[in-house]
């Protein structure tokens, strides 16, 4: 073992010194073979044909293999066309048997004459019904990889073959039309599964690793993949056009019930060491899962992806929120800070910059009997994060001048959070279901923060600021929802009333220091000039609002909804601050301190017409919602009012979608609705927050409410046939009194002040294209997108209008090549060009680079070894000022499966072998341009065991 970790470090120095072009070559080299492998494709026997009934009707999706006369081994397969026709190319020269299989029709099968053109032409096909009482028997003979039943494809997982304790990811993989990207998620017919449910049932929530990662492959009998109905849509009766894409397992019989886990520890370089471990047990009743990790490698161990595993039964459930009614109600106005961290879900903040250590433990349970559905879990983490930044921001004035600023830092942040999630649904009568939903968090910070920030105007003409900060923070909150709903006897009405409390507050303290040196300042007054001040902030909120529902048919296809919303929110902040003099006595600053007291209430009513027929819906509504925020504000507590805020709104708001799904697996889809978001809290707060002296944030009681109008048109499609889809959007927003940062800018000093307020007159286009192909069917696929959009953003400079306006071109491609069992290459790049204009200052317009590119290969090697290797190329490019970076990433694996079950595993890792690992970003915005680096975690190798337990042991029949 010893020589064999000399040899990675030996490795390592001499890759450290390739050349980027080398690095460049390797990616090429990859492309080169999957090139290669199509093109000697192409030289092999091309056979097709067509299927028809009795009647001379043509058989769409049917299922026609070929395979092998000794001993029925598959050797190729694929499903007919709308005429009936199917293809077969690239196929070896070999004996071969074709069958065609179609639910309800006698399996077809015959032995192939091969000829010696390199195209055989097959005679018609013709399948003949079977009566239904030889219905089950024919269907257990007929078994096929894939099938279509309705709108439903199904694979049989026996036909695909994988190695021995494979997972269940790695089936997918071998499944046509099915793609596992490099985050792990599931890209089913080039849309994202939502969803993932295991015999009918949610697991571990929607999109699931924990499952995909972990169960034995060998444990599954079929996948069947479909478009479920939104949870809306379940819960009225009434379809809403809204789809989930998503994916059911359907084990064994002899696997309904079992466990699953893997416990894994490793230690390495540089004293760098990681382990988690977890456990899950499932059956007919009951989930339960435990997980725990710690590492000092920036891995939280959880992405968005594990934490839907963990969740449970508790993702994704819409409709919990008890918001009737188009666009959600709108209801959702007590912010907690604008931080994940301030939510009540579980975290999965990103902590790959810096320099962290991490822990966490958490267990989740889940109960499902005689309509009674409860889940409930428990997350306990931590994380001691380090981050060294240096960031440059250059802001243009109007004047065709520009100065910069720069930010050398050092944050410490150590956080920990507890939270837990309840929730109960029960099914009281055929009529009758209520839901029962609690959260709870508690959570504390401590952040300390130094840094040296200069303002540049010329080698001559500089300000700096040092700034020593500290902050510890307490918080926690709470919320309770119950949702009622009744079916009527009458089949489509409906009806449906909640009420939820949501309560919050946090207390914290905090130390600014700061010294500053301004040049050109003729105030020796300023307050900003040097910083010692004591900060005592105390905020509270509590939200309480209930909805209403009733949906009454009006014919079979044309249905009648209505909604009421209410609500009401009371928030106060009591925030002092005291400057420390000389005596070290603190004295109240009047100008900072404020108490603030506000109260927003909201009423909505609104009414939608809806048809539904046939796969085509629409829905046309209308809604008048009242908004009435009134406040007032002292410099403390019971002190003298300084101002009041009492402003109501009342806005018409339309709504209108339509989704339209036909024959072929395609969908249309278009919409149009009308948005009002209020003022956060943050922004309506009138005091200064000066924490960073040189850019002083202030708020502006006077906001007015945002108006959005947002249009929006789809279209996608996906031929089982070919394994061809194709998606199209387009996205518009309209903004009236959009709220924005407007900027006062010291003309001597260049201190800003942002203050929040509102302009009319911004755009927002985003538009997708993404096509997915067969190069070679079920060996070499590829995967193309591009998202061009635009933006026109308005704000006030120094009481001046000005419009940026930004063109973003982004593209991508993505290539599979699984061409035998123990090779697969996964390949990439992306390219995007940010292009920024600026009104006042068309000298200073931007054009920002980003561009990557990937590979990923995993090799099986002889008794049981396998290699992965993970390359990833970043580069950031902006000409206007000099800056090209690039990041050279690549990670190597080696391991080995160990025992007969093979659930032990060996494994040798190297991250960063070139060690470039840095964190980079790049950004024009209304009157900048930035870039920043974050010193990151680089070069390390780690040597690990892991023990898997992958479900239940299949026993083999004989």
């Amino acid at each position: 073992m010893i020589l064999e970790g000399n040899l990675v470090f030996e490795t390592a120095f001499i890759i450290n010194n390739i050349t980027l072009n080398k690095m460049k070559f390797f990616l090429s080299f990859f492309l080169l073979l999957a090139i290669t492998f199509a093109t000697q494709a192409q030289s092999k026997l091309t056979i097709r044909g067509t299927v028809k009934d009795t009647t001379d009707t043509p058989l769409d999706y049917t299922s026609v293999l070929l395979l092998s006369p000794q001993d029925s081994a598959l050797v190729a397969y694929t499903l007919t066309n709308k005429a009936g026709e199917y293809q077969f190319k690239n196929v070896d020269r070999q004996p071969l048997l074709i069958k065609a299989t179609y639910m309800g029709y006698i399996p077809f099968q015959k032995e192939l004459n091969l000829p010696e053109s390199d195209e055989l032409e097959l005679e018609e096909i013709v399948l003949i019904p079977i009566l239904q009482e030889l219905y089950e028997v024919v269907v257990k003979a007929a078994k096929a990889p894939l099938m279509m039943r309705g709108d439903t494809l199904e694979y049989d997982a026996s036909k695909f073959k994988v190695p021995p304790g494979a997972t269940l990811e790695e089936l997918l993989r071998k499944l046509p039309g099915m793609q596992i990207d490099a985050d792990g998620n599931i890209i089913a017919q080039g849309q994202q599964v939502q969803k993932v449910t295991v015999d009918g049932r949610r697991f571990f929530g929607g999109n699931t690793k924990m499952a995909t990662q972990n169960l034995n492959a060998e444990s599954i009998s079929k996948l069947q993949l479909y478009d479920d109905k939104s949870e809306q849509a379940k819960l009225t009766g009434v379809d809403d056009g809204v789809k989930e894409k998503t994916l059911n397992v359907e084990l064994k019989e002899e696997a309904k019930k079992g466990g699953f886990g893997k416990i894994s520890a490793a230690g390495g370089t540089d004293d760098r060491w990681s382990s988690n471990a977890s456990f899950n047990k499932f059956d007919k009743t009951n989930q339960f899962s435990i997980i725990g990790y710690g590492n000092n490698v920036n891995q939280t161990g959880l992405s968005w992806d594990d934490l839907q595993e963990f969740r449970g039964s508790s993702a994704f459930q819409f409709g919990d929120t008890g918001d009737f009614g188009f666009n959600g109600g709108g209801m959702s106005f007590i912010s907690f800070g604008g931080d994940r961290e301030e939510s009540f879900e579980i975290p999965f903040n990103n902590l790959s910059s810096g320099f962290s250590n991490n822990q966490a433990f958490g267990v989740n349970y889940n109960y499902l009997k005689d309509k009674k559905d409860f889940s409930s879990n428990y997350f306990y983490s931590r994380s001691d994060q380090i981050i060294e930044s240096f960031n440059s921001r250059t802001t243009f004035l109007e004047d065709e001048t520009s100065f910069t600023s720069t930010d050398k830092s050092k944050q410490n942040n150590v956080a920990g959070h507890h939270r837990v999630n309840l929730r109960f649904q029960n099914e009281l009568d055929s009529t009758n279901t209520i839901t029962l939903t609690g959260k709870g968090r508690l959570s504390s910070l401590t952040t300390s923060l130094a840094s040296l920030q200069e303002l540049i105007r010329s080698s001559t003409e500089q300000s700096q600021m040092e700034r020593d900060n500290q902050n510890d923070r307490w918080s926690g909150a709470f919320q309770a929802t119950a949702i009622f709903r009744h079916k009527f006897k009458k089949n489509g009405r409906n009806f449906a009333a909640s009420i939820s409390n949501t309560y919050s507050k946090a207390d914290q303290d905090g130390i600014q220091k700061s010294v500053v040196d301004l040049v050109n300042s003729t105030d020796p007054n300023t307050y900003f000039r040097n910083l010692d001040q004591v900060n005592e902030a105390l905020n509270s909120s509590n939200q309480f609002k209930t909805s209403l529902l009733f949906v009454e048919p009006i014919k079979k296809t044309l249905f009648w909804e209505s909604f009421y919303n209410f609500s009401l929110s009371n928030s106060e902040t009591d925030r002092k601050v005291y400057d420390v003099e000389a005596s070290d006595t603190p004295e109240l600053n009047p100008d900072l301190s404020r108490f603030f007291d506000n109260t927003i209430t909201y009423n909505r009513l609104g009414s939608s017409i809806r048809y539904a027929n046939k796969g085509s819906n629409l829905s046309v509504g209308l809604a008048a919602s009242n908004y009435n925020l009134n406040g007032q504000f002292s410099v403390l507590k019971d002190s003298e009012t300084l101002g009041t805020v009492d402003k109501n709104y009342l806005n018409l708001t339309p709504n209108l979608s339509f989704w339209k799904t036909m024959k072929g697996n395609k969908r249309l889809n278009a919409g149009y609705s009308m948005g009002v978001t209020p003022p956060s809290i943050s922004d309506l707060q009138p005091f200064k927050d000066i924490s960073n002296p040189l850019y002083i944030r202030e708020g502006n009681p006077d906001l007015k409410p945002e108006v959005a109008h947002s249009l929006n048109a789809g279209y996608n499609m996906y031929d089982p046939a070919t394994f061809i889809n194709f998606q199209f959007s387009l996205n518009s927003t309209f903004y009236e009194s959009q709220v924005v940062q407007n900027q006062t800018i010291d003309p001597e000093t260049f201190v800003t002040t942002y203050k929040a307020g509102n302009v009319s007159g911004g755009q927002r286009y985003y538009s997708y294209i993404g096509f997915g192909f067969p190069i070679v069917k079920t060996k070499f696929n590829a995967f193309i997108n591009a998202n061009p959009s635009y933006t026109k953003s308005l704000t006030l400079i120094n009481s001046l209008e000005t419009e940026t306006n930004t063109f973003s071109h982004n593209f991508r491609v993505s290539l599979d090549l699984t061409p035998l069992e123990w090779f697969n290459l996964y390949a990439g790049t992306s390219f995007r060009l940010s292009k920024t204009k600026y009104e006042q200052n068309p000298s200073q317009n931007q054009d920002i680079i980003n561009w990557n590119a990937y590979t990923n290969m995993n090799i099986k090697l002889p008794k049981n070894f396998y290699l992965d290797v993970k390359f990833n190329y970043n580069r950031y490019e902006n000409e206007s000022f000099g800056f090209d970076q690039e990041v050279p990433i690549m990670n190597a694996f080696i391991y080995k499966l160990l025992g007969e079950a093979k659930k032990w595993e060996v494994r040798l890792s190297a991250y960063d072998i070139f060690k470039q690992n840095q964190t980079i970003s790049q950004y024009a915005g209304q009157n900048f341009v930035s870039t920043g680096r974050i010193e990151t975690l680089s070069r390390y190798f780690l040597l690990g065991v892991t023990y898997n337990m992958r479900g239940i042991e299949i026993k083999k029949r004989r």
